[in-house]
């Protein structure tokens, strides 16, 4: 099957469901969550198994996670930022070339076993981030899920016949 024909059945298929805005809003939000820390490349399988567990739509939820998987360096290194801002300290990523996957776990594991590791810098900025984040998308995707839901299917059906 050609790429356009994917997205095209996947976004008919969202835009389709008999779901609320509500449970659309919460699976895409519960979907993005796990591209805000070191998932072992399991972030898709999670953003599903999340939306599953509160019933959540979970097509909704594989869009937030495919969504947010590219974005990872920059989502860590804006987990640094806020939690160096918060804990005003200095950590060793300024860029995004700083940021490493590896690093970004080996300091989640130390966040985890010491409170006043450079770890818990990255944990802080991640636990704020995705609070915030899942705040804002929330609103964000069911205003946009409930305002133009029809109109949204109506030129994708009429773009691709």
């Amino acid at each position: 099957m050609k790429l356009g024909r994917k997205v095209k059945y996947n976004l008919v298929r969202l835009l389709r469901v008999n779901d609320s805005p509500h449970q659309v809003a919460l699976g895409f939000t519960l979907g993005f969550i796990p591209n805000w820390y070191p998932t072992f490349g399991l972030g898709v399988i999670l953003s599903v198994g999340l939306a599953k567990l509160v019933r959540a739509n979970t097509v909704a939820a594989f869009v937030g996670g495919v969504i947010g998987s590219p974005l990872w360096p920059a989502l860590f290194l804006l987990n640094y930022k806020v939690g160096n801002l918060l804990l005003d300290r200095s950590t060793r990523v300024d860029e995004l070339e700083d940021v490493d996957y590896a690093d970004a776990l080996e300091h989640t594991l130390d966040g985890v076993n010491s409170f006043f590791s450079k770890g818990f810098t990255f944990l802080e900025g991640a636990f704020i981030n995705t609070v915030l984040f899942s705040i804002f998308s929330y609103f964000i995707v069911k205003f946009l899920f409930k305002m133009y839901r029809k109109g949204l299917l109506r030129m994708i059906r009429g773009k691709f016949h």
